[in-house]
């Protein structure tokens, strides 16, 4: 399961212009709150989703983590989120990033990088107490991965991951054998 994620890693042209932009944007306070290189579960983060009014997907700042009874939910399984009752009011988002960690189970720590500049990682948002909040989905792991942790998070390429953000159902843009997995449960 991912706990942690690399956003920049000093090295992105597209991350680094994104800060920039933000930078800009916003006041000095609310940029300060927002995780910059390696984010943790609880911190602010940059996050895309759809807005519909614009018809177009943009850049949003959420916190990592739903609130369930006082204990934070981090991640959600990509065989069930959508048939669960916890996630029915969320709606898919992406999270930019350079990297992101995984855990073998003798607590030895593994950096995963795409062949691209920037991943985005498949995610749910939602508002809780006025506030955008976001889960990393994950999924079976395959490859590599595997040999570290039997999970690993939904990862997407820039244009797929505007159509996760855009999709009326996500559900289509998962794996075949996910798809198929969740077909069944409903």
């Amino acid at each position: 399961m991912c706990g942690r994620y690399i956003f920049y890693d000093q090295k992105n042209a597209h991350l680094k212009e994104l800060i920039a932009q933000a930078r800009e944007k916003m006041s000095e306070k609310d940029f300060n709150e927002i995780s910059l290189f390696e984010v943790f579960p609880g911190q602010k983060a940059f996050a895309a989703v759809y807005d519909s009014t614009k018809q177009k997907t943009v850049i949003k700042v959420m916190c990592w983590g739903y609130d369930n009874h006082g204990k934070a939910v981090i991640n959600a399984r990509s065989e069930s989120c959508f048939a669960s009752q916890f996630f029915q009011d969320s709606f898919p988002c992406a999270i930019p990033a350079s990297s992101y960690f995984e855990w073998t189970k003798t607590h030895q720590k593994y950096e995963f990088k795409a062949k691209s500049e920037t991943i985005y990682l498949g995610a749910l948002a939602h508002i809780e107490n006025r506030q955008w909040h976001f889960v990393i989905i994950t999924e079976e792991a395959s490859g590599a991965q595997a040999d570290v942790h039997f999970r690993q998070p939904l990862v997407f390429s820039y244009e797929d991951a505007k159509k996760w953000c855009a999709s009326k159902h996500p559900t289509s843009l998962l794996p075949l054998s996910i798809q198929e997995r969740y077909s069944s449960k409903v």
